[in-house]
């Protein structure tokens, strides 16, 4: 295992060529209704094509999300929003929700189609707190002013159908596909010290398949969301961690590629590529909005 192949390298670069078929087809994706149950990489993709499109608001204000903090794990989604007060100081909320904790929901529109919300299947609106748990409850909405700068109303509210099908679908995953990973830094620490590397284990070796068959059919979503399960299967598979962390790079899924990057230079922090991978992994932070150089404005001189 201290030589991991390297042959996914001919198939990432291979993405480049790829994406803008890609896209193609992700457009198309949501031009019609989504079905009752997505996979986990359309509920993905439904949650992120949707988010610039969503704001979170109590009875008295309204939060714009702030995209590049969205999170999306195989059992949370976590996020930033935050209101322009006028004081001129930024308010801003952190969220945390738990998907195995959600309620089925549905979408209800105003008259006008001028907004939406989601509902649960009692009809109540679907309300949850932010991280703080404030006694303020929150809700999801589409449409207002979130969607005056977009191409139009139209295609800003389609994306509330398809984010609670994603909602409903990534809450069965999560009820289904609990996190198994458990503690990965001892597992981590545990695979290091052994003398002879186990072999994949069956399940992470048949997604492996998969998802390589993914990407020759020019399907890199879906060739993430299996390396991802694969990952999940087997814990210690460090290629897997690697292939992940590149998909989801060249998808703009940068939190994500750093987090798993990390995980394949805990499992092998001697790899000869550690250093590059260390770059990349700086590289996602700062496109993800996690280093502290993207916080500073144009022009800042760094701290010391």
């Amino acid at each position: 295992m201290k030589n991991i192949p390297r042959t996914f390298f001919l198939l990432a670069a291979a993405l480049l060529a790829l994406m803008p078929a890609d896209k193609a087809t992700a457009q198309s994706q949501y031009s019609s209704s989504p079905a009752d149950a997505l996979s986990l990489w359309q509920a993905r993709n439904a949650i992120f094509a949707a988010i610039k499109y969503v704001a979170v608001a109590n009875s008295s204000h309204v939060f714009n999300v702030n995209s590049s903090s969205f999170v999306l794990t195989l059992d949370s989604i976590e996020f930033d929003a935050t209101r322009s007060a006028d004081t001129k100081k930024s308010d801003t909320k952190h969220f945390l929700i738990d998907l195995k904790d959600i309620k089925k929901v549905t979408t209800k529109c105003f008259d006008d189609y001028s907004g939406c919300w989601l509902t649960t299947e009692s009809g109540l609106v679907y309300m949850f707190q932010d991280k703080d748990k404030e006694a303020v409850p929150y809700h999801f909405r589409f449409g207002g002013d979130v969607c005056r700068s977009s191409v139009g109303s139209v295609e800003c509210l389609h994306f509330v159908d398809w984010f609670a099908s994603a909602l409903n679908s990534l809450h069965a995953f999560a009820l289904s596909h609990p996190a198994s990973l458990g503690d990965f830094h001892a597992a981590a620490a545990a695979w290091r010290a052994l003398a002879t590397k186990p072999p994949l284990a069956e399940k992470a070796r048949i997604l492996r398949l998969a998802a390589e068959d993914a990407i020759k059919r020019q399907k890199p979503d879906e060739a993430l969301n299996d390396f991802e399960l694969g990952v999940e299967a087997d814990p210690t598979w460090a290629q897997g961690w690697f292939n992940a962390a590149l998909l989801a790079g060249e998808l703009g899924f940068f939190a994500d590629a750093a987090d798993h990057m990390q995980n394949y230079l805990e499992l092998l922090p001697d790899a000869p590529d550690a250093k590059s991978a260390r770059d990349q992994i700086d590289l996602w932070k700062y496109k993800a909005g996690q280093s502290s150089l993207a916080a500073q404005p144009a022009g800042a001189p760094n701290k010391k």
